[in-house]
């Protein structure tokens, strides 16, 4: 659980305009002293994004990107060892 304290300081993070970059439609939300990993978009109606000044934020974006591209490889090189 946050405490009340820093529970203020992740709000006025997160409403601090300098934390944002990008464009409206695709914003990037950078602040260290937030301590969320997941924060809402600056428009929360759009979802969730991640904190890239988190300590895992850009650990989980790599590792997010890397998922699908494993997988893939992983496919390919399976069908290609089928020996028919």
């Amino acid at each position: 659980m946050i405490n009340p304290g820093q529970q203020g300081v992740n709000e006025q993070e997160w409403n601090d305009p300098n934390n944002w970059s990008g464009p409206a439609y695709c914003r990037c939300y950078w602040s260290k002293r937030d301590t969320r990993l997941w924060v809402p978009k600056s428009n929360p109606a759009l979802g969730w994004t991640i904190n890239f000044g988190h300590k895992f934020g850009l650990l989980t974006m790599i590792g997010g990107m890397a998922v699908p591209f494993i997988m893939a490889a992983a496919g390919i090189i399976a069908a290609l060892s089928v020996r028919h």
